[in-house]
């Protein structure tokens, strides 16, 4: 009876983690290093150099960009373990997050040169989210 016990408690713990989860934990990383970065060290993290006031006033522009990456990561990370439907609703808002940013990064991109890069990493999220969003549907 004891040997149950234990077999049960072990088959518990070595439970497998979802995709959402790995996901919510690797992205609340990556999130919380751009955020870090781009908060303390915003004109050596940046791809062009402005110079004057409206340079300075881009540049608080990103800080608070970061310090939304850093509340993000946090929020992903908090995240991370929920079931239900509030996992269903947080990964529509991050999706819709994702379209959002998507669609600015084109209509930015009229204005000055972005590389291929930002285009391929947003597009890469919204596919991992997409799965997860359907990793989660089926298991309910």
């Amino acid at each position: 009876m004891i040997d149950n016990k234990k077999a049960s408690k072990t088959n518990n713990q070595k439970k497998q983690k979802s995709i959402t989860e790995i996901l919510f934990t690797a992205y609340s990383f990556i999130l919380f290093t751009l955020g870090i970065l781009v908060v303390f060290f915003t004109k050596e993290f940046d791809v062009i150099s402005l110079e004057g006031d409206k340079g300075e006033i881009a540049y608080i522009y990103a800080q608070f960009i970061g310090s939304f990456e850093l509340l993000a990561s946090f929020l992903m990370f908090s995240l991370r373990k929920l079931k239900g439907r509030v996992i269903y609703y947080s990964v529509v808002g991050l999706i819709t997050t994702g379209f959002i940013n998507l669609y600015l990064l084109s209509s930015l991109s009229d204005y000055i040169i972005l590389p291929s890069v930002y285009f391929i990493f947003q597009i890469i999220v919204l596919v991992s989210f997409i799965v997860a969003l359907i990793e989660q549907v089926k298991r309910r």
